[in-house]
């Protein structure tokens, strides 16, 4: 009897360990499951995150490339600028080159009168000669703007100014007036002198209206307003450019610009 009830005992005890054992394994099997989820979840989330690493690498280079763009097509803007100029340089030597033999005086045989001595320079605090005088005014307004423009694209732009300043004195009403402020500002943006590069393109849209230079002249105004950290200033400048000529090169410049301001 005892041996019958040992029995028992022994196999009720090996079916209480075999129950333990698979709600064990059970819920091992659950927790293994509940772990591939994870990690299926976390594989899931590695790779929206590299795809939104590889979307911002592809922004970030699209930004480069379109201040890259701004830059170039500021750099050809310049150029074309310089090829007008140079274009207009050389039509008036081929005018004055036309001109040439006309206004070369007869040679004549006369005996020459006694020689003056070589004139002295005026004392200090005097008049200026009238003939010195004359030689200045005497001077053409294409040769004294080819001049002031060589000047500047040889980076002299102290002497580029002055000359600059002497024809818009002489020459106020000449058609290349209007260009000649604007080389005035484009020395002084070259200089880092935003302040007056800005009164300078100012100046182009205030007094004359319709110049060829106007667009050039609100772009490089917004510009010059960035320039000194008037960021609001310069925004609302590039952006009347753009609503006045949108299909200027000038406004092209200006929407890359403002891209490249408004980009994080």
């Amino acid at each position: 009897m005892r041996k019958a009830l040992l029995a028992l005992l022994l196999a009720a005890g090996a079916v209480s360990v075999l129950a333990g054992t698979r709600e064990d394994i059970q819920k091992l099997s659950q927790d293994l499951s509940a772990l591939q989820q994870r990690v299926g979840q976390l594989e899931s989330g590695l790779g929206q995150t590299q795809q939104s690493l590889q979307q911002m690498d592809q922004r970030l280079e699209a930004l480069s490339r379109s201040a890259q763009t701004a830059d170039i097509r500021a750099d050809l803007d310049e150029l074309r600028r310089q090829v007008g100029v140079l274009n207009e340089q050389v039509g008036s030597l081929r005018s004055q080159r036309d001109q040439g033999p006309a206004l070369v005086p007869p040679l004549t045989f006369a005996a020459p009168a006694t020689v003056p001595p070589p004139a002295q320079p005026p004392a200090a605090g005097a008049a200026v000669p009238a003939a010195q005088e004359a030689a200045t005014e005497a001077q053409t307004p294409d040769s004294l703007y080819s001049q002031a423009y060589s000047d500047y694209l040889q980076g002299k732009y102290d002497l580029s100014l002055q000359e600059l300043g002497q024809f818009l004195q002489l020459f106020p009403s000449d058609a290349k007036a209007s260009n000649a402020q604007y080389w005035t500002g484009e020395c002084y943006y070259s200089q880092k002198k935003y302040s007056e590069a800005k009164e300078a393109f100012k100046a182009v849209l205030d007094r004359y209206p319709g110049s060829p230079k106007a667009n050039a002249s609100m772009l490089k105004l917004g510009l010059s307003h960035l320039g000194m950290g008037e960021t609001a200033q310069g925004i609302e400048s590039l952006k009347a450019l753009i609503a006045e000529a949108p299909n200027s090169e000038e406004a092209q410049i200006a929407t890359e610009r403002l891209k490249k301001l408004q980009s994080p």
